[in-house]
């Protein structure tokens, strides 16, 4: 059972998680997940933590000397680094008070760091450097890291509540980079930026070659779909013979024509999937968007 236990990769990822976020102590990352505290990780049972507490104090040894590999105590030895390099920031004595607003986004327990995000909101456009910043720091996209993989999206949403267009392409550059969630968080904050983001996308949108930055502007432009100025750049570009060879393009630009509200408009794009050169495998799309305008 013992040797089971410590053969098995999640043993690694859960001793891992106990050095860099708290301190290689069993007993409080066991506390911490017994009430639920953010960022907890659904794979790391307590039950797991408990065993390996007990295999550790029958051995007489840390645990983590035994079973992580060099890479794996390199990359915790950079995690607890971080954090230290942000809780120092707290005993000196700085010009600006922002990189310790940062660190209090950061290092939050709270599962919706209200306050702290307001705080970050009031600085305006004066702290939109530091946001940036962040959201260009790879290592807090990994849970193992401060802020266990969420304080990227808490600075997409402030940096689209403050609406300042410096930060369009820091947010739009971060698309694909983390999981489902992190994305909605990122085309939100495009999204609250207004005319400035609808213009930035729709120069890419348009722009030749078509690339994955086209696609990740139809990506974000969906949260623009009920705007009739963006739902007719769709239908214009899906008349395009070049946009019909990229269908997961064109399946994003389909989704963006939902907003057509100009009959004729809308007959146009109902027309698309009657046409020789246009990809069966859309045309399911097409009738969905039709179904829904059908609609009471």
């Amino acid at each position: 059972m013992k040797s089971d236990l410590l053969n098995d990769a999640v043993t690694n990822e859960i001793l891992m998680h106990r050095d860099a976020h708290f301190g290689g102590h069993f007993p409080t990352m066991i506390e911490y997940y017994q009430r639920e505290g953010k960022g907890i990780n659904p794979a790391f049972t307590v039950k797991r933590m408990i065993e390996l507490a007990d295999i550790e104090s029958k051995m007489g040894q840390d645990l983590s000397t035994v079973v992580l590999s060099g890479p794996e105590a390199e990359k915790v030895g950079k995690a607890r680094s971080m954090y230290k390099s942000l809780r120092e920031l707290y005993e000196k004595k700085l010009e600006s008070d922002l990189p310790k607003l940062i660190a209090d986004l950061i290092l939050s327990e709270e599962e919706d760091p209200i306050a702290e995000m307001q705080a970050i909101i009031d600085r305006k456009s004066e702290i939109v450097p530091s946001l940036i910043t962040l959201l260009h720091t790879n290592e807090l996209y990994d849970s193992l890291f401060p802020g266990y993989g969420l304080a990227p999206e808490f600075a997409a949403k402030c940096l689209g509540e403050i609406g300042d267009k410096r930060a369009l392409f820091a947010l739009f550059e971060n698309l694909g980079k983390s999981d489902f969630f992190h994305e909605n968080r990122l085309i939100d904050a495009i999204h609250a930026i207004g005319q400035p983001a609808k213009d930035f996308l729709l120069k890419i949108l348009r722009a030749r070659p078509i690339t994955n930055d086209t696609e990740r502007a139809a990506v974000a432009l969906i949260a623009f779909k009920d705007d009739e100025e963006i739902a007719n750049a769709c239908l214009e570009l899906l008349k395009q013979p070049d946009v019909l060879r990229h269908t997961v393009l064109a399946t994003y630009l389909i989704l963006g024509c939902e907003g057509l509200t100009d009959p004729g408009h809308r007959m146009d794009f109902i027309h698309l999937a009657s046409q020789d050169s246009f990809p069966d495998i859309l045309s399911p799309d097409v009738k969905q968007i039709e179904k829904m305008w059908e609609k009471p």
